[in-house]
């Protein structure tokens, strides 16, 4: 990690989804929206990833989940809507699924971990719950979730919208906007101000390096805050 504040220039999605995960963090990207006055972009304290050590970072791919209705018609293909939105995931996205923390809608398990892995997606956050958590576990996939139970998505809910608009909690999340989800939690940088937050972020990450060298002297802590005004 250097100490130049400027951030790089990336050739690809990939490239700066790998540059945020290997530099950034929840914490910093969080203070750095509420520094622009937006103050309500993380997701609730309970999406929480099934392996700590993951951190994940990409555009947001969209898709809204409905219950399904028990007098409709039974489809053909249960699965025809979710496997349209999974097949036309691309690298550096990250999936993002709104079921509206419905308990008995599990989105999730080890095969869309393994086709979102192929398309070069970076993993996925949801409201909702999911399964098969030891294998994408042992997949080393970055998976944000509610919590487990072994369901099946079939004959319960279903996806009825992808790439539009969704909100989770309070928070509205565009397609495209740009997530990083690590053992803190989940924060949604809207895509018009993405630059501004990431440049903000980085400048606060090489601040707090500064302030805790300074600390490890063993100077003051009120005398590092007045000289870098990082706390």
């Amino acid at each position: 990690m250097t100490n130049t504040t400027n951030v790089p220039e990336f050739a690809t999605d990939q490239d700066q989804a790998d540059w945020v995960s290997a530099n950034l963090y929840t914490a910093v990207v969080s203070d750095a929206l509420d520094s622009i006055g937006l103050r309500n972009q993380s997701l609730m304290s309970d999406v929480r990833p099934l392996d700590e050590s993951l951190v994940l970072a990409g555009r947001a791919k969209t898709a809204r989940w409905e219950p399904v209705n028990p007098n409709a018609e039974r489809l053909a293909n249960p699965y025809e809507k979710e496997m349209e939105y999974l097949d036309s995931g691309r690298p550096g996205e990250v999936f993002v699924m709104s079921v509206g923390r419905h308990p008995e809608i599990v989105p999730w398990g080890e095969l869309l971990s393994t086709a979102c892995r192929v398309r070069g997606a970076r993993g996925l956050i949801t409201d909702g719950l999911v399964r098969d958590s030891r294998k994408i576990m042992e997949m080393k996939l970055p998976v944000f979730c509610t919590g487990r139970r072994p369901l099946d998505s079939a004959g319960r809910g279903e996806v009825v919208a992808y790439d539009e608009a969704i909100q989770i909690d309070s928070v509205r999340i565009e397609p495209g906007d740009f997530v990083v989800a690590d053992a803190d939690g989940v924060v949604i940088i809207p895509s018009k101000v993405e630059q501004a937050v990431l440049s903000i972020a980085w400048s606060k990450v090489v601040g707090e390096n500064r302030t805790r060298d300074a600390l490890l002297t063993g100077r003051l802590l009120r005398d590092v805050y007045d000289e870098f005004g990082v706390l």
